[in-house]
């Protein structure tokens, strides 16, 4: 209710190490139930990428909808030919809370190891030598 209407809640991000570059990260792509708000990559001369994150304190592990409000969406609100003829949609956003997805429930995706990729591979590729086969026997042509 006072100046300066700011609580200062550490000293901030020290380092000795110079910085080449950094890049802020799309608010998708954070932590949300632990209230990350802000992740930087530092790009450093010697020692690499590193990832700087920035969390606001919360005693709750639930999702904090005041501090993450919809965000950007990774889909366009419309064509490039729409937006060169003047088009001016506002973007397409989508939810931060992690159990909803436009208003759905989020399907988590599934991720397949080398060995299975490549089983799926041999399989594949003995499919297309049995095809190929098949066609020579019966004189059709293919490249």
């Amino acid at each position: 209710d006072k100046t300066p209407y700011l609580h200062k809640l550490n000293d901030g991000y020290r380092t000795t190490k110079p910085t080449k570059g950094i890049c802020l990260l799309p608010k998708r792509g954070l932590n949300v139930m632990k209230h990350e708000t802000a992740r930087l990559l530092k790009l450093t001369n010697n020692s690499g990428v590193h990832p700087l994150s920035f969390y606001v304190p919360r005693k709750s592990d639930a999702f904090q909808d005041d501090i993450f409000p919809d965000c950007a969406a990774p889909s366009h609100a419309h064509s490039g030919d729409q937006w060169f003829s003047g088009s001016s949609k506002n973007p397409v956003t989508m939810p931060l809370n992690p159990a909803l997805s436009g208003g759905k429930a989020v399907k988590k995706k599934s991720f397949k190891t080398v060995s299975s990729l490549s089983k799926e591979l041999d399989e594949a590729n003995k499919r297309i030598q049995y095809l190929e086969t098949k066609l020579t026997a019966n004189n059709i042509a293919f490249d």
